[in-house]
Parts: C-alpha cells; structure tokens; sequence
C-alpha cells in the first residue's frame, strides 16, 4: 500500500514537472511570435520595421538664369507696340537689330518711336523654355541700354528722360497687342508708365547723368529689379513661360534706346 502512494506520488511529481516545462516553451514561443509580428507590423521603429522613413522637406525648384545679348542679333526676340487708338497710332515705331553709336562696339536692339497718344509703349519679348512645369518663379532682372537723353529736362507731356519708363513683364500666355474695341492694348497687367502691374515691374527711366539739357550724348545705364520685388511668374504646362523688356512713353515726342543685354532670373518665391 505503501508503495503504492509512493509511486503514485512520484508519477504525479514528474507529470508536473513535464506540464511546467511543456507551458515555458509555449510562452516562449508566443512571446517570440509577438515580438516578430510587432516587428513586421512596424511598432517598435527598430530594425525590419515597414513604417514609412521620414521624408526630408522638399528642397524647391533650383534658380534658373538667362542673358540674352543683342550684339549677336535679336536672338529670336519678338516685337511690338500698344497703348494707341486708331487716330492716334505711331507711324515711326522701330525695333530691330542696329550697329551702336559710335564710341560703343558691336551691335543692340534699337526701340524707338514717337508718343502721339500722350502714351506709348514699345517692347520686345521672348519665350523662356526649361522652366519647371506648373512651377511659380519670383523674377529678377537686369537690362543694360544706350540713352542719350540728359536728366531733368522739361518736356511736352513730361520729362523727355524721368517720364519715359523701363518695364520688365513676364507671364504664362505670350504678351501681345489686342483692340479692345476703343484702343491697342496689352492682353497681360503690366500697369502703365510709372506704375507696375500684376505681370510686370517698373525699374527706373531713361533719364541718363547729362545734366545740360542742350546736350545728347549716349551713355550706358543699367536698371534691376530690387529684391523686394513680387513679380512671380508660372510655367505653364511645358515648363515655358514669356519675359517682355518695354520702353513706356509719357512724353509726347520721339523717344530711342539700345538694348545691350536682358538677364533674367528664376527663383523659388
């Protein structure tokens, strides 16, 4: 009898023992197999998780720059003339490549024409390719040019030099010269004469440092956009878009400049 409960006791200790040792396994197991879904599912972060990696910001478009200078030809510039109506529109617009006066090398794009309409606006423009489609760019340029006319003079209308304005235009559709039933105007909101419009940027006069009215002699100016400026303009589909450099008349009379060169900048906004 007493061998019995011996055996029975001891069969029971061993059972235990096996069941205990059976259950460790099993929580290793399910401890490990959680361990691996957490990882796979990306929660600890660690290594071999699927969660997206950080994605750095954006770094924007990259600055893209033009010059275009007019001693080797018009460079495939286009020209034109608004801001008349049918009686009062220029016979002696001109805008094409011209040898420099003399004292200055090589060649420019000679804009002239006289102002019958107390306003006229000569320009020239051109389309700018390689941009980034769809992207905004804020503008910056600079335009080199030939004036002969002194600073501070009076003038019928305004000043043959502060009343004769330097514009630089830029937008998606191609600047041109439409009736609008009562005059020739521009398609695009380039303001008029001292003030900028939407498309476009007033950088300064004509007006060069001859003080001594009686006297024309040429002499080379340069005019920028400051960097405050918020002319933007967007690329359209094709990553093109138009830049337009204009001379706008207040003064009622015959107005001329050489354009040397145009550069022009295009940056994130």
């Amino acid at each position: 009898m007493q061998t019995r409960r011996f055996l029975s006791r001891k069969i029971s200790y061993r059972l235990k023992k096996i069941f205990q040792a059976s259950m460790s396994r099993v929580k290793v197991f399910f401890g490990l197999l959680g361990l691996a879904a957490l990882m796979g599912c990306g929660g600890s972060g660690g290594y071999g998780s699927s969660a997206p990696p950080t994605v750095a910001p954006p770094i924007g478009i990259a600055p893209q720059e033009r010059t275009f200078d007019f001693s080797q030809g018009n460079g495939g510039w286009l020209s034109g003339f608004a801001d008349y109506s049918p009686s009062t529109a220029p016979v002696d617009v001109v805008a094409d490549i011209r040898a420099l006066p003399t004292g200055f090398a090589g060649s420019g794009y000679y804009v002239a024409g006289t102002n019958r309409s107390a306003d006229l606006f000569i320009y020239v423009k051109t389309k700018v390719s390689g941009l980034v489609a769809g992207s905004t760019y804020r503008i910056r340029s600079t335009v080199d040019f030939l004036t002969d006319v002194p600073t501070g003079c009076a003038g019928v209308g305004g000043s043959p030099g502060e009343s004769v304005w330097i514009i630089v235009a830029a937008s998606m559709i191609e600047p041109q010269t439409i009736f609008n039933g009562t005059e020739y105007r521009m398609n695009i909101e380039r303001g008029n004469q001292s003030q900028s419009g939407r498309d476009s940027a007033v950088v300064g006069n004509i007006a060069n440092s001859v003080q001594n009215c009686g006297t024309r002699r040429w002499e080379s100016k340069t005019l920028s956009i400051s960097s405050g400026s918020t002319l933007t303009v967007r690329a359209d589909e094709r990553g093109e878009a138009w830049v337009l450099v204009g001379m706008d008349s207040g003064f009622e009379s015959f107005s001329r400049i050489y354009i040397q060169r145009v550069f022009i900048r295009f940056e994130a906004p």
